[in-house]
């Protein structure tokens, strides 16, 4: 690696370091909204969907991610232990 290059490896990792902290504190708030509005959509889409029916793709991720469990092992209790 040139001289050059090394001089300045710290003045540009600390910006890269200052411009992620500050795009997290910038987009945080929208992502907490985003997750709250997909939370809301999940739901009334489990509410919606008759008994005996399969659910969607969005559908089934959302309820693995929240029981932290595969959704083919996922009972109807635990999905109504989550919906409610």
């Amino acid at each position: 690696m040139a001289r050059g290059m090394h001089r300045h490896r710290s003045i540009r990792l600390d910006n890269l370091r200052k411009t992620r902290i500050a795009t997290r504190k910038a987009k945080g708030p929208a992502k907490v909204r985003a997750r709250e509005n997909r939370e809301t959509r999940v739901i009334t889409k489990i509410k919606a969907t008759k008994a005996g029916t399969g659910y969607s793709a969005e559908v089934q991720s959302w309820l693995a991610a929240k029981l932290d469990k595969p959704f083919s092992k996922i009972t109807a209790d635990e999905i109504k232990t989550v919906i409610a």
